[in-house]
Formats: structure tokens, sequence, C-alpha cells
């Protein structure tokens, strides 16, 4: 696996489609799998359940994404952020990867994945998903 942006909803902003994905909504969410999700970047359009993670503390569907934030901090890079999610007191195997999807549009078009390297478990307790210091992406247009 890999992290990476789900082409399709990113094609569907730019062209005719128009979708309307504002990266500022705090209504984003968060969905968790085991390590048999096989993201296609290329093809993938909208969530799916399947692979999800299930388990004490966990809602099928995930979690919203707060703190969200579209910043420029350097000439021709966007920078995409978010506060940190949080699983407390929760009872998890084998998370692995991550989805971010657009709740509150219909279709819920995938935004990005994030590929945890390993998987990670929780036995009551937290688990915690910080952002790195640049975001959850960045995209240098002038590179």
């Amino acid at each position: 696996m890999a992290s990476g942006l789900y082409v399709v909803t990113y094609q569907d902003v730019l062209d005719t489609s128009q979708l309307a994905l504002d990266l500022d909504l705090e209504t984003h969410k968060f969905a968790l799998f085991n390590s048999t999700k096989s993201p296609n970047y290329n093809g993938d359009g909208a969530y799916s359940a399947t692979n999800e993670i299930s388990g004490t503390g966990y809602t099928a569907a995930g979690k919203e994404v707060t703190g969200t934030a579209l910043s420029l901090p350097g000439a021709g890079v966007l920078k995409y952020n978010s506060d940190a999610v949080s699983w407390p007191a929760s009872t998890l195997t084998g998370v692995r990867h991550i989805d971010m999807y657009a709740d509150a549009l219909s279709g819920d078009p995938l935004i990005m994945g994030i590929d945890l390297g390993t998987d990670y478990n929780t036995s009551d307790g937290t688990l915690l998903v910080t952002p790195h210091v640049n975001g959850l992406f960045t995209i240098d247009f002038t590179p």
C-alpha cells in the first residue's frame, strides 16, 4: 500500500462535474481499514466499508476530522492540514490504512488515503493519528 490522493475526486473538482469539494469543512471523516485494503488512487471514487475495521470504540464509517485548513506555506505550495484524530478507550486490531472522505457530499467521495506502514492495535487504549508538520498533504504547483 501507499498513501495518496484519490485522482477521480480531484478530476471531478476540475472538470465539468465541478464537484463542490470544500476541504475546509469539518464534516470529512477518517475511516480505518485493515491491511487487506488495496486502494486504487486512479479508480476508487467513493467511501466503501469493505475491509473496514470494527471494534470497541470505533463507529463504522469513521470519525469526523476537525481543524481542517488550507494554507499557502511557501511560493506555489498548497498545504492541507487538520487536528489530530483519536479513538480513545478503543480495542482495535490490525489498523493499517485510513481513508478520508467527504461525508457531506453525495456519494461520499474519497479525498486521500494514508498507509500507516504497519498494523496498529489498541487494547482499551487510544489510537491517535497526528498529521505531519507538513500537513496531511502538500502540493507544489511550481516544482
